[in-house]
């Protein structure tokens, strides 16, 4: 097996900040300290650069099939793209379609990711049709290494909807298997008449999407979803929670001792809903809404304090003409937007580099968290002999300018364009391969593997 050490850098391992070498051998990091005396295959001087594990992103959408357009990343693009924001993993939803088994979506994904993926990659299965045969299926999905199932707690017209009774069933479901319910936490009979209200009265242009959906109705769901739990048990995950008094509910049911988590997303960090009143808002369409500065300031402090465990990507990545569904008609306009590459950097610079979170607590969200909520630490999200060589060497001190000129993705459009950035990824390896090279990318196509992954208890 080749050997290769990373000499010279800064690594973060848990909460430690390290100046130490890192020993790769074949796929995995074999040591860590002072390695001056091995000859390996190769050295590669990591001076100035930090040296931080693989991202991890358990929120994306590829080939996603969604209000009558289809997100345009698939498992090439959308790998291709995250590699170049240095996440080494992800995890993709796969909704059960009409008449299928929930095995099904496995199986989907195997199909989509084969011969593509860059990066190793997971599957969370999505229940649409929540019948005694699907939550039959449970264990088994569970035991596939599938082990976290989405419901929506809304979008009824797009066949999507899961209504309580049957949430309260796929949770006991859960609870008993082994696995982790997560949901997209918006009332649904709520934003129906909120958005119904809106077209009554005309307003449709782009910046009524977040005043139809105001954060009460956010609020709501994940006020019903944490009853749930207190009444079934189980274990329950929001998905891009963007309200504060969400982060509140979530922390006091912490605080009961309710196996309830939550992740904000990275648009909600950086962007306000100041972005819906630009002409070409529509952009920036995605649900839950951008809501203004006063949620996004209770966000980071749910960052900071750990009432937030995680910060993902949602990439949910629509074409310029997609998005333009809704630029008269907010209702119309796919809802969500780009971000798996811009994720990893625009957390460093907006929170590290900011002087908003510290550097491990960096590596916790982007990595670390994510890695052990979902079934996958020790072998991803962490720097540690045994686990996974998945890499990024960082440049903390590159200043640049994000947008669509220097980006990775098939997108024709950036959610960022123009922020400015402080860091750079300059190498990343996955499984101690170096597939990222400056601006090259030297991963073959389709050695991407499929993450088989078991809950563990917080």
């Amino acid at each position: 097996m080749k050997t290769t050490i990373i000499r010279g850098g800064t690594l973060v391992v848990g909460q430690s900040i390290l100046q130490q070498d890192l020993l790769i051998k074949g796929e995995k990091i074999a040591a860590i300290g002072e390695l001056s005396k091995l000859k390996p295959d190769e050295i590669i001087d990591a001076s100035d650069l930090l040296v931080l594990p693989g991202g991890v992103d358990t929120h994306v959408h590829f080939n996603d099939v969604f209000m009558n357009t289809i997100s345009v990343h698939d498992y090439y693009s959308g790998t291709l793209a995250a590699a170049h924001g240095g996440t080494t993993t992800v995890i993709d939803f796969s909704n059960q379609a009409p008449g299928a088994t929930l095995m099904s979506t496995l199986e989907a994904k195997y199909a989509e990711a084969s011969g593509n993926a860059l990066i190793d990659w997971g599957v969370h299965p999505v229940i649409t049709q929540p019948t005694d045969a699907t939550l039959a299926e449970i264990p088994k999905v569970v035991a596939a290494g599938a082990p976290t199932i989405k419901c929506y707690m809304i979008y009824r017209e797009e066949g999507l909807l899961i209504e309580e009774p049957d949430l309260r069933r796929i949770l006991a479901g859960l609870r008993d298997a082994g696995g982790m319910l997560l949901v997209h936490a918006e009332d649904n009979d709520m934003a129906e008449a909120g958005i119904a209200r809106h077209i009554e009265e005309g307003l449709t242009d782009t910046k009524y999407h977040s005043t139809s959906k105001p954060a009460t109705v956010e609020n709501r769901a994940i006020e019903r979803a944490i009853q749930m739990v207190r009444e079934v048990g189980g274990r329950l995950f929001v998905v891009h929670l963007s309200s504060g008094e969400g982060i509140k509910m979530v922390g006091a049911a912490r605080g009961e001792g309710l196996d309830v988590l939550a992740e904000t997303c990275t648009h909600y960090l950086v962007l306000t809903d100041e972005m819906l009143q630009r002409e070409d808002g529509f952009k920036w369409t995605c649900s839950p809404p951008l809501r203004d500065l006063a949620n996004q300031r209770q966000l980071w402090r749910g960052v900071q304090d750990g009432r937030l465990v995680q910060v993902t990507s949602d990439d949910a990545a629509y074409s310029w003409e997609a998005t333009q569904y809704g630029k008269d008609r907010f209702d119309l306009c796919p809802n969500g937007m780009p971000g798996v590459e811009p994720r990893f950097h625009l957390l460093y610079s907006q929170g590290v580099a900011y002087g908003q979170i510290s550097l491990p607590r960096f590596v916790d969200l982007v990595a670390t968290n994510p890695a052990r909520i979902f079934g996958m630490y020790p072998q991803k999200g962490v720097l540690l002999p045994g686990s996974d060589a998945d890499i990024v060497l960082f440049d903390p001190e590159a200043q640049w300018t994000m947008g669509q000129q220097n980006s990775h993705s098939c997108n024709d459009w950036h959610a960022y364009e123009g922020v400015e950035v402080t860091g750079k990824i300059r190498k990343v390896f996955s499984r101690g391969e170096l597939i990222i090279n400056g601006e090259d990318c030297l991963a073959q196509k389709g050695r991407g593997r499929y993450v088989h992954r078991k809950l563990n208890r917080m």
